[in-house]
């Protein structure tokens, strides 16, 4: 599975995956000092799925600004899906 990070151009923040997810995503954890992403599911799996690498300081510029994100999966065979889960940040802002 592929989870693709973007940044559109109204600055909200898009995470998309290229295969159906465990579950619905309850929220995004972002840990400022790791600039890694953690998705938490809706059915409380632990651990949820940490992203694996960090993103760069560019684009943790407007993830700080931005309260949510936009979970986008899109595979062959099954309709697009789209929603929207808070997006918290973890960590003291340097």
């Amino acid at each position: 599975m592929n989870i693709e990070l973007g940044i559109l151009k109204d600055g909200r923040v898009m995470l998309v995956s290229d295969m159906p997810l465990p579950s619905v995503v309850k929220r995004v954890e972002y840990y400022r000092d790791q600039r890694l992403f953690q998705l938490v599911y809706k059915n409380n799996d632990p651990g949820g799925h940490l992203m694996e690498c960090e993103i760069n300081e560019e684009l943790s510029v407007p993830v700080e600004k931005c309260p949510n994100v936009i979970i986008f999966s899109m595979f062959p065979g099954m309709d697009p899906l789209a929603y929207k889960v808070p997006l918290v940040k973890v960590g003291e802002l340097f």
